[in-house]
């Protein structure tokens, strides 16, 4: 009798404590201030550092998935001798506890990346809250005027490039964007330059109700080598970098005829590239392969497959050719063709970079061969060519 009673008593205790239990810690949504971007930049030799949050109201979809309103933005500024101290100065009037692991874009200005890029993100890599996954850019331009561009629709500014720009990309292939944990794999990669999108502002392109409503563009890329920046490569010096990107989901060519009129406008995909070594009196030469596929996606003459084929292929190894030159012109490699030379002889590698400032010369590229397939042209038909099937769509010379 007795140990049924001490079972009952048991029983209800465990009960009682069942009930007791919660999280008596937690904090609400609304009470919590969440991050969204951070930007870094220095002036008078102090760290400067930017934050953008942003309300849930603009974030939360509605029914009809947008707003009456524009999204509510708000924008810190503070600074300190360290990149942390810039940091734990905000803290000071943040309200309520501040939340980092929601920072989807890094902003890092031209004047940052102009020295040792790696000591000055060093916090970030170390604080565990910030994710390795937000996406990175550089500018020249103002950091808080970038985070307060508008998205459409009164959406709010995750709708933007700075916080997604895949899908961009996939429609158009130019300027490849960058994840902070790419970012730092390359930065410490030997031989390797990394290309940091630049993030600028476009005024002139879209307006709202007839006044400009500016939105946010990739303008180029800054080059790094050896944790500096090389400068700022504009999208127009850049013309042949997407051919050599292995990620290139789709990217438009217009073609010019021998006479200087256009001929046409083609979309390439999905690039296969080969980067060759030969060394030539202990003087690494490089050969670069590229097979593109792709589509006519507008036809102004009556040029046929095999014509077109070659057209195109003239036009990307020129553009290739055009790239490597604006890099080598401010001893910049935008191809990494230097990297190929490490992995395959890294004795050869140290010694030319002990007695050179400038491993890669204009003479480096040796060789650029381009070979590209012209799958369909659409809903239309396409001449084909009346000759042998001979190898025309391929075109290969020195530089």
């Amino acid at each position: 009798m007795r140990s049924c009673i001490s079972i009952i008593k048991f029983m209800w205790l465990m009960i009682v404590l069942n009930m007791l239990t919660g999280c008596w810690d937690i904090k609400e949504v609304q009470d919590i201030n969440y991050i969204t971007a951070i930007g870094i930049d220095q002036e008078d030799g102090k760290f400067v550092v930017y934050t953008q949050m942003m309300d849930f109201s603009s974030v939360a979809k509605s029914e009809s998935g947008k707003t009456d309103k524009p999204a509510q933005v708000w924008t810190s500024k503070t600074s300190g001798k360290t990149f942390d101290m810039a940091v734990n100065s905000m803290y000071n009037s943040a309200q309520v506890r501040t939340s980092w692991s929601h920072v989807s874009c890094i902003l890092i200005s031209n004047n940052v990346l102009k020295s040792n890029v790696l000591t000055k993100l060093d916090t970030i890599g170390r604080y565990q809250e910030i994710r390795m996954t937000p996406w990175v850019y550089g500018t020249e331009e103002s950091i808080e005027q970038l985070f307060n561009v508008p998205a459409f629709f009164n959406l709010s500014p995750l709708n933007t490039l700075a916080h997604e720009p895949a899908e961009e990309y996939k429609q158009r292939s130019y300027v490849l964007p960058l994840r902070y944990f790419d970012f730092m794999s390359l930065m410490t990669e030997p031989a390797s330059t990394v290309l940091l999108p630049s993030l600028s502002v476009d005024n002139k392109t879209w307006s709202l109700n007839q006044k400009e409503n500016p939105k946010l563009t990739i303008n180029g890329v800054f080059a790094i080598s050896n944790g500096v920046s090389k400068g700022l490569f504009t999208n127009d010096k850049l013309t042949g970098l997407r051919w050599l990107e292995t990620s290139t989901k789709r990217s438009p060519l217009p073609i010019t005829s021998k006479n200087g009129e256009y001929a046409g406008v083609v979309v390439l995909t999905k690039p296969k590239v080969r980067k060759k070594l030969d060394i030539v009196n202990g003087i690494p030469k490089y050969r670069v392969h590229v097979k593109l596929h792709g589509n006519v996606v507008e036809a102004l003459n009556n040029l046929n497959k095999t014509q077109l084929e070659k057209l195109v292929a003239s036009e990307v190894r020129d553009e290739i050719l055009a790239t490597f030159k604006n890099g080598v012109a401010i001893d910049t490699d935008l191809y990494s063709l230097e990297h190929v030379l490490f992995k395959k002889d890294t004795r050869l590698w140290k010694k030319i970079n002990k007695s050179s400032a400038q491993p890669i010369d204009p003479d480096s590229l040796e060789t650029v061969h381009v070979e590209v397939h012209l799958d369909h042209a659409g809903m239309k038909l396409l001449h084909h060519h009346n000759g042998s099937l001979n190898p025309a769509n391929q075109y290969e010379t020195d530089p």
